[in-house]
């Protein structure tokens, strides 16, 4: 056995500065795909994951529900909703649009807010008091962002559109077809705002009743360098809204 080892061993001793190179480069090889697991990993721990769903089913008057399922705080700058017919798209910022407003924390030890009426959290305003759903959402948090059929009207009214109380679109033939809720967050680790996006489908069921239909499973992250140059210009045009 040691025998048949011996030339293996000689070659492996004449060329001991090549096995040594080939070493090194492998240990570099992996110490470096290392490195970038655990910086992807990091990465992805860091950034926030938000999620946009609806409650009560499919029904219109569905709460709207804004998660934060990453690890870190998020600020919620605007809630902005994209109103869609057959013939346009309107668009509206709900982000201090009066409703009943709530955030709320998985029940824990600590002390529920949302009972007690803490403005800090989202919950009952005093008469008077500026109703926004601007603020900081921490790890595991939610808030309400109205509910839908509130949104669609509210988009609806804003753009001088009139609806019955079936939503359909009063002295017209045209149609509601969707409506997207988009988010503009702030994270202090980025330099720019991130987003999220989902949109649900309005269609009548067999009795004409609407129904709110998601499109898709899961809630669009927006953090590409395009998609926060779109951000960028909703906060604009926002701004200039306000004006």
């Amino acid at each position: 056995m040691l025998s048949q080892l011996h030339p293996l061993w000689a070659w492996i001793t004449d060329n001991a500065i090549v096995v040594g190179g080939l070493a090194s480069i492998g240990h570099v090889l992996i110490w470096g795909i290392a490195m970038q697991v655990a910086v992807s990993d990091a990465r992805a721990l860091r950034r926030p994951s938000i999620l946009i769903k609806h409650g009560k089913a499919r029904r219109l008057d569905s709460p709207c529900l804004i998660s934060n399922m990453g690890h870190g705080v998020v600020f919620v700058e605007s809630i902005i909703a994209r109103l869609e017919t057959d013939q346009q798209t309107l668009t509206s910022d709900i982000t201090e649009l009066t409703d009943e407003d709530t955030r709320q924390q998985p029940s824990s030890s600590e002390e529920d807010t949302t009972e007690k009426g803490d403005t800090n959290k989202g919950g009952g305003e005093e008469e008077g008091e500026l109703v926004t759903r601007m603020g900081p959402l921490n790890s595991m948090q939610y808030m309400k962002a109205s509910n839908l059929d509130h949104i669609i009207a509210h988009a609806a009214e804003q753009h001088g559109l009139k609806l019955d109380s079936d939503y359909a679109v009063r002295g017209s033939d045209e149609v509601l077809k969707a409506v997207e809720i988009n988010l503009i967050i702030i994270q202090a680790t980025e330099k720019r705002p991130i987003g999220a996006r989902r949109r649900f489908n309005l269609v009548r069921d067999d009795s004409g009743r609407m129904l709110v239909v998601p499109e898709s499973n899961n809630t669009h992250q927006l953090y590409s360098w395009r998609q926060r140059r779109a951000l960028d210009q909703w906060r604009q045009d926002i701004n200039i809204e306000t004006l």
